[in-house]
């Protein structure tokens, strides 16, 4: 989550808004006020919030018709808005989540409650804008936070990082779409070896990101990744060959020509695998392991034998 949300009260009672804005300010979020529907329209999309609260009881606008209007326009399409009302039939609460509100909080409630309440809405709103819109993988905030939790709990770790070795070639070749039926095929196979691991993706034993593009990011426990990193690796040189036309699978590479018009031979694909753990060294920052694994990638991008896949593990001491 950034720092300071902003949240837009939108609430015709004067008192009301002053109380939550108050409220909000000492729990470290920049409040914006208004008091009408049209007001609520104009800030939301000039402003952006991250959050809106509106009250349906208004006059001339109602909160339903502003939360209607608010999915309809592009900008605020995705804004989560939780409803402040004192209707609390069943009935009343389907109307409001129909009209596209994220939550729906009867009058009168508890200010401990309204925050919590807040928190989960930028929390769900930051994982859903973080998922690779191709795979449905989360994205960099959520791979962040997974690798913080582990350096937190103390525990030894693993940190997995797959790249597509000559994945532009192929995709200039066999063009984007194609290029992108791989990445999807390659997210699923790497969901699959995981499950066949013990433990799977129970009791947060792993969790797979998608860095983007052709880099994933599998974290995990330290003792059975090297076997998961080598099966991933494996299954990848096993199957590689179905993506490309006989003559290319045959042959064993590829040629495209660069601006000047000149051939360049490239290998098949392969994926490099690095793998950071805390066994040998203490790592107490998400930045230590960004470095340590984008060293590994480096190396192990520099091998001799381009023919396979490799596993590059990190065997120095802190």
């Amino acid at each position: 989550m950034k720092n300071s949300p902003t949240v837009l009260i939108v609430d015709d009672e004067q008192e009301i808004c002053s109380v939550i804005q108050r409220y909000l300010t000492r729990q470290g979020y920049q409040p914006i006020l208004a008091n009408t529907g049209v007001e609520a329209l104009g800030k939301a999309k000039v402003q952006k919030p991250d959050v809106i609260l509106l009250d349906i009881n208004m006059p001339e606008m109602d909160g339903l018709s502003v939360c209607r209007k608010l999915r309809e326009d592009p900008v605020t399409r995705l804004t989560p808005v939780l409803m402040l009302t004192s209707r609390a039939s069943v009935a009343d609460r389907i109307n409001g989540l129909n009209q596209g509100a994220d939550d729906y909080l009867p009058k009168p409630f508890e200010l401990a409650e309204l925050n919590a309440r807040i928190d989960v809405l930028l929390r769900r709103s930051e994982r859903m804008v973080s998922v690779n819109p191709l795979t449905h993988l989360p994205g960099n905030p959520s791979i962040d936070e997974e690798i913080a939790l582990r350096i937190k709990s103390g525990r030894k770790f693993s940190v997995a990082y797959l790249d597509v070795d000559n994945f532009k070639p192929y995709n200039d070749i066999y063009g984007f779409h194609q290029g992108d039926l791989l990445i999807v095929w390659l997210a699923k196979m790497i969901q699959e070896q995981i499950y066949k691991m013990p433990g799977g993706f129970a009791e947060n034993s792993y969790f797979l990101g998608h860095v983007g593009g052709d880099d994933f990011i599998v974290v995990g426990d330290l003792e059975p990744m090297a076997d998961l990193a080598q099966r991933i690796a494996d299954d990848f040189d096993g199957n590689r060959g179905l993506w490309y036309n006989w003559w290319h699978a045959h042959k064993g590479y590829v040629v495209t020509k660069d601006r000047m018009d000149r051939e360049n031979k490239f290998p098949l694909m392969t994926v490099s695998v690095a793998v950071c753990t805390n066994e040998q060294r203490s790592i107490s920052h998400i930045g230590e392991v960004s470095q340590i694994l984008s060293e590994l990638k480096k190396f192990a991008k520099s091998r001799n034998d381009k023919s396979k896949s490799v596993v590059m593990f990190d065997r120095r001491k802190g």
